[in-house]
């Protein structure tokens, strides 16, 4: 990702949505699994049935995961930002002895992952698989939860 220039505060907004996109699991069963028998029920089989699959989906186990592990208990940061400054080009004139400088290029700001199964990757693309991910996750469910509280079809 190329961006305009970044604010100084990315990193602790950058722990922030981390921590929100796995915060979601956990409101999920604290929360939405408090909510009824029915919910309870399939949240935990959802759950249970995600840990199964590990290591897939690959966007949770290696990005929301293990980037919110990374974060908020060693408070290591996989995303990276280059920053590429392109300066004017300075020129003489020998003849003349003039001088001068041309115009520099804008400044940019490019985004990746610096280590890990998506290393390279833009990081907030991957945030956008990581929100796709939760709602096919949470769809699912809603979906099972709806099924068992309206019962069988007669």
């Amino acid at each position: 990702m190329t961006a305009d220039m970044p604010t100084e505060l990315w990193r602790p907004r950058w722990a922030g949505l981390v921590a929100f996109l796995r915060a979601v699991g956990h409101v999920l069963d604290k929360v939405d699994g408090d909510a009824s028998d029915p919910a309870r029920k399939v949240i935990d089989s959802a759950w249970q049935q995600l840990r199964q699959s590990k290591p897939q989906p690959a966007i949770f186990w290696e990005f929301i995961e293990a980037e919110r592990n990374n974060l908020l208990k060693a408070y290591e940061i996989g995303a990276g930002v280059n920053i590429i400054v392109r300066p004017g080009a300075a020129w003489l004139n020998f003849a003349t002895g003039e001088t001068g400088s041309g115009p520099g290029g804008p400044t940019t700001f490019e985004a990746f992952m610096r280590s890990g199964p998506f290393q390279g990757r833009d990081p907030l693309e991957l945030c956008r698989e990581a929100i796709a991910f939760w709602h096919g996750y949470l769809d699912s469910i809603d979906h099972e939860v709806a099924a068992r509280q309206t019962g069988p079809a007669v």
